[in-house]
């Protein structure tokens, strides 16, 4: 199936904001106000349920608390009452009867779904993670990053050491591209010949998607040790495995690999204005004149307040050092690097910013 043109992903996102702050205005602040810090129950909801697989006796139909209890050895109340707190945020459905459905989002919280998310929910609600929200007050005074003045190391330490969160997230940013690919692939202009570079691209999920729609492309995948290894299974599995080349090398130490395009899909996010200058020029070192480089993010203009860029701009705040920025600050620091810009395509979810070594 062909994704939609960008102007109706636009389009649908508008109505669905539209709607959301029209129902919004039709409660008292008060009411509206409860709403929004109920967030947290959510968010508390998931962790629960995922820690203990309470939705997985759901998975072969509609069940009750009691049956969902028994078969897991828990307190029937108890799940009674958090399986219907799920059933207030779409998670599950639950009849006059006292049965409990899944939902087809609730079928994200089951660990063998193909696209789970379970790895997600336990990475976003980790210790080290909450510590990083919950010191926004005292960034807020000193700027300094969140996650690591809380934790006293940085996320991607943090993750080394935690392999678990660590596959949880690689997986949902692997699910997460998967879903972009098709809106990234149709808007863009690809070649049909030369060379893509996927720089940071993990095990190749972005790459495969872009070789498959031009099999007359290769590739060049440049990750570390770890996703290189993992990558070689998947993008045979895609079909691509013997048009791609594997190198290993480091965002910030640099990497040999000559190609006519590079992408950089939520790398610069993750870093600040200093750092994502030494990434672009770690890439112009390895590009030859003309080349282009793709940034691929999700673009945040600085007086827009929109979902899900901004909340991902927040969570930048609370975890990283980086930020999401606007097509002019990539250009800015594409610029500082030895890239002059290019054209900036709007696929409907992601913006595509290009730039040009020169």
């Amino acid at each position: 199936m062909r994704p939609p043109p960008p102007a109706v992903v636009r389009a649908v996102q508008g109505l669905s904001a539209a709607l959301e702050r029209a129902a919004a205005a039709l409660k008292p602040a008060q009411a509206r106000f409860l709403e929004v810090s109920g967030g947290v129950a959510a968010v508390a909801l998931m962790r629960a349920a995922v820690k203990t697989r309470l939705v997985e006796p759901l998975a072969a139909g509609r069940k009750t608390a009691q049956q969902v209890a028994a078969e897991l050895g828990l307190h029937a109340d108890t799940v009674h009452r958090v399986l219907r707190g799920l059933a207030v945020y779409g998670l599950v459905r639950l009849d006059a009867g006292g049965r409990f459905t899944l939902t087809r989002t609730g079928r994200l919280l089951l660990e063998d779904s193909p696209h789970s998310m379970t790895g997600w929910i336990r990475y976003v609600t980790s210790d080290a993670v909450l510590a990083g929200w919950l010191r926004l007050p005292e960034t807020l005074a000193d700027g300094k990053p969140a996650f690591n003045e809380a934790t006293g190391t940085t996320l991607w330490e943090h993750m080394a050491s935690h392999p678990d969160e660590e596959a949880g997230f690689a997986r949902t940013m692997h699910e997460l591209t998967l879903l972009a690919a098709p809106l990234i692939v149709a808007a863009y202009p690809w070649p049909e010949h030369g060379t893509v570079c996927d720089v940071g691209g993990g095990i190749g999920s972005m790459l495969a998607e872009v070789l498959r729609a031009r099999p007359t492309l290769d590739g060049v995948l440049v990750d570390q040790a770890g996703p290189l290894a993992v990558s070689r299974d998947y993008l045979a599995a895609r079909g691509v495995g013997e048009r791609v080349r594997a190198v290993q090398g480091d965002l910030f130490e640099g990497f040999e690999a000559r190609a006519d395009l590079y992408l950089l899909k939520d790398v610069l996010h993750d870093w600040d204005d200093d750092q994502c200058r030494q990434i672009l020029r770690n890439v112009r070192a390895a590009a030859a004149p003309g080349a282009r480089v793709l940034v691929l993010e999700w673009l945040q203009e600085p007086n827009v307040a929109a979902f899900p860029v901004s909340v991902s701009d927040l969570m930048m705040l609370a975890q990283t050092e980086g930020r999401q920025r606007s097509a002019a600050e990539h250009q800015a620091l594409g610029a500082a690097a030895g890239f002059e810009p290019g054209r900036v395509t709007d696929t409907g979810v992601y913006g595509v910013v290009e730039l040009v070594a020169v």
